[in-house]
């Protein structure tokens, strides 16, 4: 008898873990319906950050950063999220110059530490024996080498 009530009282417990687990699914799932709304910046299970653009049905229309728009299954849409880098935004300010010409591309001054280690000439270095590259059917050992099995 008693083994009856210990396997009713675990019956119970599981049935209740279960139903909790389920409920606090449900109440996730219906928190990003109501948070996933055009306009709202979120994250898909793969890592990709946008912004709602449209959402019709199961289907989801997310703009990229760059401005591209790519379509994703509502069931894709893991959390609504920030990205976490700055937005892009358009600069106005003149702070960066560029030349019309090639000439702030020539090497530096010599005594200069960060254009003087790249100022010379590229030296090629003579091959080695071991840097050779062999034939695979090449049976031919190394003098001192055990013969292969």
């Amino acid at each position: 008898m008693e083994i009856f009530i210990f396997l009713a009282l675990m019956i119970a417990m599981m049935w209740f873990v279960t139903s909790r687990g389920k409920k606090q699914q449900a109440a996730a799932r219906d928190k990003l319906a109501d948070q996933m709304v055009p306009g709202a910046s979120v994250m898909t299970i793969g890592g990709f950050f946008g912004k709602v653009v449209d959402i019709d049905g199961d289907v989801v229309t997310l703009e990229s950063p760059a401005g591209d728009e790519t379509i994703w299954l509502r069931s894709a849409i893991k959390e609504v999220k920030e990205p976490p880098f700055a937005p892009i935004e358009d600069a106005d300010d003149d702070s960066v110059v560029v030349p019309d010409d090639a000439s702030a591309l020539t090497a530096g001054d010599a005594t200069d530490p960060v254009t003087s280690a790249h100022a010379g000439p590229v030296e090629e270095r003579p091959v080695a024996q071991s840097d050779e590259v062999r034939p695979a059917g090449d049976d031919e050992t190394e003098p001192g080498a055990a013969p292969r099995a």
